[in-house]
């Protein structure tokens, strides 16, 4: 890439997103071409004529002075000046405009009149479920008791449970083999 190809990249990036998407949608240099052949331009003038364009287009110089630069650029008559740069204006420019103006359209439409968001309603898991048409009832709070062993052990009999040895879990010679010895 060379360092025009490079100073236009950078152009373009300095330039509105929306206008970097029209210049990239109109094909402006192969109407250019359409252009210069239309009005019996060489090779050469084409050229000259597609790079006086082109710094229009990517804001390099002021449209004021497109007629005067392409007259001197281009080397031709003021009147086939004039009929260029109303072919360019009609072709390349206003649906530039046109375009670079439509994306700017839609998002105000979208910011100016957003789409109703809901989430949907979750109710509380901790919290009682009433139905329709029914009211929540009234339930009289009742305190836990702390000692849950008297309760049981009065309305239930306890029956005495069989004794069962314990197993006889003694070492030979009352040495655990799995500790150490203490000193």
């Amino acid at each position: 890439m060379n360092e025009t190809d490079k100073l236009i990249e950078e152009q373009l990036k300095k330039l509105p997103p929306n206008l970097q998407r029209a210049i990239n949608a109109v094909p402006w240099k192969a109407l250019v071409q359409e252009i210069g052949k239309t009005n019996v331009l060489d090779v050469e003038q084409i050229v000259s004529l597609e790079q006086e364009t082109m710094f229009i287009i990517y804001a390099f110089e002021s449209p004021k002075d497109y007629l005067a630069n392409i007259m001197r650029e281009v080397r031709i008559s003021e009147d086939t000046a004039l009929n260029i740069a109303e072919s360019v204006a009609d072709k390349i420019f206003n649906p530039i405009l046109q375009k670079s103006e439509e994306p700017e359209k839609t998002i105000k439409t979208k910011t100016e009149s957003p789409a109703p968001v809901s989430a949907p309603e979750i109710p509380p898991v901790n919290l009682p479920m009433v139905e329709q048409n029914e009211g929540v009832h009234d339930v009289p709070h009742v305190e836990p008791t702390t000692d849950n062993r008297q309760s049981t052990t009065s309305t239930i009999k306890q029956e005495p449970q069989p004794q069962v040895p314990l197993p006889n879990y003694r070492y030979p010679n009352n040495k655990d083999p799995y500790r150490e010895p203490l000193v």
